[in-house]
């Protein structure tokens, strides 16, 4: 993985200050070369992490006559047999790095190349005899993409933090993502949080030049059905076979769970070598995996490293993050994956991850709730389910991991709301309660307006299945937060991670097998027969606690200095609403409500702040 940054002018001369400005604040993405490519009308750089063809991949990179040049981030997983086919094709190769294929597949497909392509991916190539830049983002978002556009200008980037040293951006930000912020933790859709920044979406491309501007969505799912575990089982493998390819030291995030325990015993069984597995622990026992993924590394031979995490670490953390954090995010597994992350990066420079596995085999306990809200919404009158809502919200809050009373009141809030708003709901921080200020009233539509666009993508599913929020969860949840996260949290330390569910013959088999992998009794039906193959069923079977942090006992004690003195900042209540912040913090503080969620979002936001408007 690397970071890019890029200029192109066709009004105005560059700077020749701006580029290195620019790639020096996205070091950390590739500390082994920093390459710059200057023309006129363009300059665009990397910053390498170099993993495949060491000595002689460094980029840019430029094809046969120098016509082309591509800087590239990311990882092409289908290389190898790409490069066969375009030395067939008569193309002259100067080194065996990924990234060359990519200049010689825009010679052959030019603007429709990105459908060829299996990996995870961001890109800009230089057209110099048609004077126009191609920049194209990965079918599901792992690897991210900003750009500004003002005129003949166009500005873009790996992080927001590389535009915004350019000159004369303004940093303004935008009320409608501070909304979607504030509901669900994080910046969705296309957006950014500073207005007129964007996201290049998932599976775009983006073709600039003096007379065009236009934005290309290439990617669309496979329409294949399988029907047979035996496909997913050889698919999930050859995924991860394909995505342990290096020419550097590679280990595995090893969770003790099903996602990331199959990817372990892929990796390590097909491999034929021993491999590095990584581990976060809690000393709560609600939250705590490290025991199984200890007990999945002996029984698979990994060399296992564990680190503990605590509140202390928060401390730690929390200055440093925040600093190197271009959005707020407030995910708090944030944090104990920046310190796994920290970890591996002492012994390898790759590692692979279980992400994707719940969205795409119906891995979460939501999916099970809708099947379960159906049922009860035929059977069950809505005065009897107002009562059980009562009763429950009048009961003392539970701090632990999933806790039942809390789990019952968002199941019994959900049942007299339509599937799609149900599963927001469910999937946001504290409801749809509205946090801003009157000030910005007028921008504070509906929750199910800033997410039409995602209606759309999963409107031709018109019943209430589980796949339908599995897609609803694939297009936002995943893509804006956890791999957001995941990205952050390894670029930070120089660390690459690779996301074999994420392959996109694993997510064709996923979205259009026949076989289900949620009923009401279990989930992820599929996963845990194949792994019931390779590992005990005590591993197999146990109760899915996910990688988060026991975050509302925490605020409540251990953070509460950090989360008191973030609050007592008054550039927060420019934003956000000062008298209903203050009962949010009163009530978890008091127990009477599990709050923990909405204030570290605050929390977040307001460390945030002191970092962009500090002055």
């Amino acid at each position: 993985m690397c970071g890019i940054a890029g200029i192109v002018s066709f009004d105005k001369p560059i700077d020749k200050k701006s580029l290195p400005e620019m790639l020096s604040q996205i070091k950390h993405r590739g500390p082994d070369q920093t390459g710059i490519y200057s023309k006129p009308h363009v300059s665009m750089g990397i910053q390498r992490l170099s993993i495949i063809d060491v000595a002689t991949g460094n980029q840019p990179i430029e094809n046969e006559d120098g016509s082309i040049a591509v800087v590239f981030n990311g990882e092409i997983y289908n290389y190898l047999e790409l490069t066969k086919d375009l030395i067939r094709k008569g193309h002259v190769f100067k080194t065996k790095s990924d990234t060359e294929v990519l200049v010689h597949l825009y010679e052959v497909y030019r603007e429709g190349m990105s459908k060829y392509l299996n990996g995870m991916f961001s890109f800009a190539i230089w057209d110099r005899k048609k004077q126009l830049i191609f920049i194209s983002r990965d079918p599901i978002g792992i690897k991210p993409l900003y750009y500004f556009q003002k005129g003949e200008e166009l500005i873009f980037g790996s992080e927001l933090k590389a535009i915004l040293a350019y000159r004369d951006i303004k940093k303004e930000i935008n009320i409608n993502s501070l909304k979607n912020y504030s509901l669900f933790g994080y910046i969705s859709s296309d957006d950014s949080i500073f207005k007129n920044i964007y996201k290049l979406s998932p599976g775009c491309n983006l073709v600039f030049s003096k007379s065009r501007k236009k934005i290309i969505d290439y990617y669309s799912m496979n329409s294949r059905i399988f029907t047979d575990e035996r496909n997913v089982d050889k698919i999930l493998e050859d995924a991860v076979l394909s995505q342990s390819m290096a020419d550097v030291p590679l280990g595995v995030l090893l969770s003790g769970g099903i996602d990331s325990s199959l990817i372990s015993y892929y990796l390590t069984q097909k491999l034929g070598k021993r491999v590095k597995s990584f581990s976060i622990g809690f000393k709560e026992k609600s939250f705590d995996e490290s025991l199984y993924a200890k007990a999945v590394a002996k029984i698979l031979k990994t060399d296992h490293y564990s680190e503990n995490f605590g509140p202390k670490d928060i401390y730690t953390l929390f200055p440093i993050i925040v600093d190197k954090m271009d959005e707020p995010l407030a995910d708090s597994s944030l944090f104990p994956t920046y310190k796994l992350s920290t970890l591996a990066r002492k012994h390898v420079k790759v590692v692979l991850s279980g992400d994707g596995g719940d969205e795409l085999f119906g891995g979460y306990p939501t999916y099970q709730g809708h099947l379960a809200a159906e049922k009860i919404k035929k059977f069950f009158p809505k005065f009897l389910i107002n009562t059980g809502l009562r009763l429950i919200d009048a009961s003392q809050p539970s701090f632990d991991n999933y806790p039942f009373a809390e789990t019952a009141k968002r199941f019994l809030r959900g049942l007299g709301k339509d599937g799609i708003q149900r599963h927001l709901d469910w999937m946001s921080l504290n409801g749809f309660d509205n946090l801003l200020n009157k000030d910005f009233s007028e921008d504070q539509a509906g929750c199910d307006k800033l997410f039409a666009g995602f209606e759309q993508k999963i409107a031709k599913i018109t019943s209430n299945t589980p796949l339908k929020y599995q897609l609803l969860d694939f297009y936002t949840y995943l893509t804006d937060d956890l791999l957001v996260k995941i990205d952050r949290a390894s670029m930070f330390n120089s660390l690459e991670v690779r996301v074999p569910f994420l392959d996109l013959k694993v997510i064709y088999c996923a979205f259009n097998s026949k076989l289900k992998s949620v009923n009401l009794f279990e989930t992820k039906k599929i996963l845990r027969k194949l792994l019931k193959k390779h590992l005990p069923s005590t591993i197999v079977d146990r109760k899915k606690k996910g990688f988060g942090i026991p975050l509302a006992k925490w605020v409540y004690g251990d953070l509460r200095d950090l989360v008191y003195e973030q609050l007592d900042n008054k550039d927060l209540y420019s934003y956000f609403d000062k008298k209903k912040v203050e009962k949010l913090l009163n009530d978890h503080m008091k127990k009477r409500r599990n709050n923990a969620k909405t204030l570290w979002m605050l929390t977040l936001f307001s460390g945030w702040l002191n970092k962009w408007y500090s002055n």
